[in-house]
């Protein structure tokens, strides 16, 4: 059914061969090109689609309108926590939403500080 044949053996021409063709430099590069390229948008920080703005609805059920329709030491620390829940810094500043559509629930605008690493 099926046959084995020996392997051809190898020359010494072919185990020394020293210099690349130019095929594989192309491919040597390309690899070493793509490695770079994946390390700098590694360590380059995504700041694109990160919106510092968040919105708390006044409904949510957890009280939070209470402590931020006064503007007191509560709201800044509801605000504070919303802010570093969602993987940002301190707040900088809150207070109701004005934009808000007719069929949402009104709710507060958190504006936070930049995204914590």
């Amino acid at each position: 059914m099926f046959t084995l044949l020996p392997a051809a053996p190898a020359t010494a021409a072919d185990q020394l061969s020293v210099s690349p063709s130019g095929r594989d430099f192309f491919r040597l590069l390309l690899f070493f090109l793509s490695g770079a390229l994946l390390a700098v948008a590694l360590i380059m920080p995504a700041k694109a689609g990160e919106n510092r703005i968040l919105v708390i609805p006044a409904n949510d059920g957890y009280g939070f309108e209470e402590c931020l329709k006064t503007g007191d030491q509560c709201g800044l620390m509801v605000a504070d926590a919303w802010c570093k829940a969602h993987g940002f810094g301190s707040s900088q500043g809150y207070g109701p939403e004005t934009a808000s559509s007719p069929e949402s629930a009104p709710g507060y605008v958190v504006t936070c500080g930049d995204r914590i690493d």
